[in-house]
């Protein structure tokens, strides 16, 4: 299994007033990586969203093990587990890219939805893209 990473680098306005990363911006960065995953990875993504495909988040969370501050370097592994015929759990750890300290690790519940929010299958090429990436 090979995570899918994205690297960005904390800035003043990822910070609050106590000069740490807000609790916010972990969930923002999330975010960002499952699109850019699903942009990168899945083959016709443009196809499912015109087609009106969903991807939903059915519950999100984070658990904080050490502060970033600012114009520090942050690596964001995405993986997946629990992967199941319409539904998965994304799986993200922030490190420090480069003492590779673990900071922090969210996960999002998703399922996929058609145009109605009726549950559907997990189309092949995103089943295919989430194995490449599964934890077993």
């Amino acid at each position: 299994m090979k995570p899918y990473i994205y690297k960005t680098t904390v800035t003043i306005g990822d910070t609050n007033c106590f000069q740490n990363v807000y609790f916010l911006n972990y969930l923002k960065i999330t975010g960002f990586v499952r699109e850019l995953w699903v942009k990168d990875c899945v083959q016709n993504f443009d196809t499912h969203l015109a087609s009106g495909l969903m991807l939903i988040n059915s519950s999100a969370s984070c658990d904080f093990i050490k502060d970033f501050f600012v114009f520090q370097p942050i690596r964001c592994e995405m993986s997946v587990q629990k992967l199941k015929h319409a539904s998965g759990e994304l799986v993200f750890r922030f490190f420090h890219d480069v003492t590779n300290e673990l900071h922090a690790e969210a996960r999002h519940k998703i399922v996929f939805a058609d145009r109605s929010h009726k549950i559907c299958a997990m189309p092949e090429d995103f089943r295919n893209a989430a194995e490449d990436i599964e934890e077993l």
